[in-house]
């Protein structure tokens, strides 16, 4: 009884790890692509503000932000 017990907590705690394992995994995944999208967003303000078409006032998109 007491073995049965025991070896259900394992199982339980193992799944809990693959599932945390996962999660992990997946919040990886999105911060690469934030950090992706992130990257290509100052590229195209870069080149917004180079070609001189017009100014970007970075206080202005923080409305944007929140």
């Amino acid at each position: 009884m007491a073995v049965d017990l025991l070896t259900m907590r394992v199982a339980d705690a193992e799944q809990r790890i693959k599932q945390t394992e996962l999660a992990l995994v997946l919040s990886e995944k999105m911060v690469a692509e934030n950090l992706a999208a992130s990257s290509r967003i100052r590229s195209a303000r870069r080149r917004v503000v180079k070609s001189g078409l017009t100014t970007i006032d970075p206080t202005a998109l923080k409305q944007f932000a929140q």
